[in-house]
C-alpha cells in the first residue's frame, strides 16, 4: 500500500494547485461607514497610550566628511534622519519636565564627479549625533514606584534551644515595581546644513567636507497609563465649570498658561517659510 505523505510534509494545510485565471474586465466597489462602539464597562477604565507632549528639538551638529577620492563637484546629496536611541525619565528637579536622551544619525548619500566628464561616484556616510534635554510635558507621567531588591527586611527564627537566632534558616522580603516607560514616536524631521569644501589639490578638487547642520526633530512622547474614561471625557467641562478655588491642588497641577503647539501647523509654517 502506498503511504500518503502529502499532509505531513507541511506545517499545516498543503498548498492547493493553481487554477486558470480569468481576465477581469471591471470591478465596482461600494462602502458604508458606521460609528464605532464598544462594551459598556462597569468601571470605565482602560490602559491607553497617553500623549504627554509633542516636542520640537533642535540639534546643532558639526562634522568632517572624508571623501574616498577627490571631488571636483557635488552633483547631489540626499539626507535622511533616524533615531538610534530616545530615552526619557521623569525629572527629579521639576515634576513638569522629563529628561530626554537622544541619539541618532544623519545618513548622507553623496554623488559627485572627479573630472569635468566621467563616471558619477556614489558615497554614503552616517553622521552621528547625541543630545540631552529637559522638556516640558502637558500630561504628566505616572508616578514612578521604586523597588527594594537588597535584603533589608530579613526574616530570622529562634534556634531550638531558644538562645539565639537559627543560623540554618533565614528569609527576606523584597519587592519590585514595573513602571511603564516613556516612549518616543518620531513624527517629522528636517536638515538645514552648510557645506564647506576643504583640502583642495593642485587641480582644484577637494577631499574633505566640513558640515554645519541644524537638525530639527519633531516627536511625540507617549506613555501607557490607566485612564478613567468618564473623567477624561468630561475633563474640559469639569475644568470650565469648576470655580476659581486656588486651594485645589489637582487644578493647579494641570492648569496651563497657553495651549501647546500643534505639530502639523508647526511643520506647515516651517515649509511655507522655506518656500517663501
Amino acid at each position: 500500500m502506498k503511504r500518503n505523505t502529502g499532509c505531513n510534509s507541511y506545517h499545516g494545510c498543503p498548498p492547493q494547485l493553481s487554477c486558470d485565471k480569468a481576465k477581469t474586465i471591471r470591478v465596482d466597489c461600494d462602502s458604508d461607514s458606521f460609528h464605532p462602539y464598544g462594551n459598556k464597562l462597569k468601571f470605565p477604565v482602560a490602559d491607553i497610550n497617553v500623549a504627554l507632549a509633542e516636542v520640537e528639538l533642535q540639534v546643532e551638529v558639526e562634522s568632517d566628511i572624508e571623501l574616498p577620492t577627490a571631488a571636483r563637484e557635488i552633483k547631489h546629496m540626499r539626507r535622511n534622519v533616524s533615531l538610534t536611541q530616545c530615552k526619557a525619565i521623569r525629572s527629579a528637579m521639576d515634576y513638569k519636565k522629563v529628561k530626554l536622551y537622544i541619539s541618532g544619525v544623519v545618513h548622507k548619500n553623496i554623488q559627485y564627479v572627479e573630472q569635468c566628464s566621467g563616471m558619477l561616484k556614489d558615497y554614503s556616510v552616517d553622521v552621528p549625533f547625541t543630545c540631552s534635554e529637559a522638556v516640558h510635558v502637558f500630561n504628566y507621567p505616572d508616578y514612578e514606584h521604586l523597588s527594594q531588591k537588597n535584603t533589608v527586611y530579613e526574616r530570622r527564627f529562634i534556634d531550638k534551644k531558644g538562645h539565639g537566632a537559627d543560623e540554618c534558616t533565614s528569609g527576606a522580603f523584597t519587592y519590585e515595581y514595573y513602571n511603564e516607560p516613556i516612549e518616543c514616536k518620531l513624527l517629522a524631521s528636517f536638515v538645514n546644513d552648510l557645506d564647506l569644501y576643504k583640502d583642495f589639490d593642485n587641480w582644484g578638487r577637494f577631499s574633505r567636507i566640513t558640515e554645519k547642520m541644524e537638525v530639527g526633530l519633531f516627536f511625540k512622547l507617549l506613555q501607557k497609563q490607566q485612564v478613567d474614561l468618564d473623567h477624561s471625557h468630561g475633563y474640559k467641562d469639569k475644568e470650565e465649570s469648576s470655580s476659581s478655588s486656588s486651594s485645589s491642588s489637582w487644578e493647579s497641577d494641570y492648569k496651563m498658561e497657553h495651549e501647546p503647539k500643534n505639530m502639523k501647523h508647526r511643520m506647515d509654517a516651517l515649509m511655507k517659510r522655506h518656500e517663501g
